[in-house]
């Protein structure tokens, strides 16, 4: 049994919260801990907190693209920047509710973030996205033509509005066993650490 539960929030247009995902498994099973992935509509995050992206100021853009080349290189992990930084997520964070929590949907969220940020590709295009999923081993045409039913719409609402309730303002975020708040990749270490001396 799991000693802790780790809520994480993340959105597909979020590069930080591209490699948190490629961190966070190892990380809880250091810590004997059960991983939820949550997706999020950051955009209304954003809104609800009355926060511009980052992107949209020319300085603050300059400078992520550069720190994403440096932590790609840094963690050795793929990375090619996006000729056009945002895509429309719904479809993507629709299609990744459909897929059951786990195992499953690790595989959906590892393949979608491939595709956006080491591939270049357009998650809001349903053919895009149906590809992606085939090739992580999921159907991906009945997880896409779920993306319309309400329920799985409904989830994401429900799940956006519980984050920002929470005090979520970004992306990646965590809560250790629906306590603890941790914002950014960066702050890993220290959900670890947390995590340690909790055990």
């Amino acid at each position: 049994m799991a000693r802790h539960v780790i809520k994480f929030y993340f959105d597909y247009n979020s590069p930080y919260s591209y490699i948190a995902s490629l961190r966070v498994e190892e990380l809880c099973q250091r810590a004997g801990a059960e991983l939820l992935w949550l997706p999020v509509v950051l955009g209304g995050i954003f809104q609800s907190n009355e926060i511009e992206p980052p992107h949209t100021k020319m300085n603050r853009r300059r400078y992520l693209f550069e720190d994403l080349k440096d932590l790609a290189a840094y963690y050795g992990i793929p990375y090619k920047e996006r000729t056009v930084f945002l895509f429309k997520p719904i479809l993507s964070l629709r299609a990744t509710l459909a897929v059951p929590q786990g195992a499953e949907r690790a595989k959906a969220v590892h393949a979608l973030y491939r595709g956006a940020f080491a591939e270049d590709l357009d998650l809001g295009e349903a053919d895009v996205v149906t590809r992606l999923l085939n090739e992580a081993g999921l159907d991906g045409t009945a997880l896409v033509e779920r993306t319309q039913d309400a329920a799985i719409k409904n989830e994401l609402k429900a799940i956006t509005d519980e984050a920002i309730a929470k005090g979520v303002f970004g992306a990646p975020t965590f809560f250790v066993d629906d306590g603890k708040m941790f914002w950014g990749h960066d702050r890993m270490p220290l959900m670890e650490q947390y995590l340690k001396k909790s055990a």
